[in-house]
């Protein structure tokens, strides 16, 4: 080091030059930026601009996960429509089941071109009917009736796990004869029992001129659901 005022050497931990007795400014000179770095400031700014971004992305995936859980929920929330049964169509005004007793009244079928067919007039008539398709490799028990809501419901006539072929009604409930589990005449939940995952299983059918056709192909394809 060296003074500023007379040139004179000073040693490193010098205050003052012993020359002319100026002070030695001691003070250290912060070294410039390197080419292509960015002031502090701007280093800052740029953390939380990221910042800002993360918690962006973070609270678009936690909205996305709470909507899937809602829609979850809802779905399993009871009283729900039953997905067959809400695209069956509707044959009657609502219907009150309320202190009635309905059994499965035997009717007559057939098969013509790929379609089981019954007659619409017998299910409003009975309200709830059985019936067998007998195929070349398979007899299957079907039945049919009106739900309170007036939609025409076909569906397998099983209860898997008790392999019962036979159910009645009580009130608004369809009840299993063999093990008596109860599920909801509206749309088949189920309420209380055993067996209440294996209701009858609803198929699609159809009303034409008169006729609820149900296919050959889907019946003939139901296989035991455990």
């Amino acid at each position: 080091m060296k003074c500023a005022q007379c040139g004179n050497d000073l040693k490193s931990d010098a205050l003052f030059c012993p020359s002319c007795g100026t002070k030695v400014n001691t003070q250290v000179a912060l070294a410039p930026p390197q080419k292509g770095s960015l002031p502090s400031a701007a280093l800052v700014t740029g953390k939380r601009s990221m910042s800002s971004r993360a918690k962006a992305a973070y609270s678009g995936v936690a909205l996305l996960l709470l909507l899937g859980m809602a829609i979850v929920f809802v779905k399993s929330l009871p009283g729900g429509d039953h997905p067959v049964i809400k695209n069956q169509p509707t044959v009657s005004d609502a219907q009150s089941y309320d202190g009635i007793k309905l059994t499965m009244s035997p009717i007559p079928s057939r098969v013509e071109n790929g379609f089981i067919i019954i007659a619409l007039s017998d299910v409003i008539e009975k309200k709830m009917v059985g019936f067998t398709y007998e195929g070349k490799t398979k007899t299957v028990d079907l039945m049919a009736y009106i739900n309170p809501q007036g939609k025409l419901v076909t569906s397998i006539a099983m209860c898997d796990p008790c392999n019962s072929k036979s159910f009645h009604t009580e009130s608004q409930e369809l009840v299993c004869d063999n093990c008596g589990t109860r599920w909801s005449f509206t749309n088949l939940e189920g309420l209380s029992g055993t067996c209440m995952k294996y209701p009858p299983d609803p198929v699609r059918s159809e009303v034409v001129a008169g006729e609820i056709r149900i296919s050959q192909k889907i019946v003939e394809d139901w296989k035991l659901r455990i």
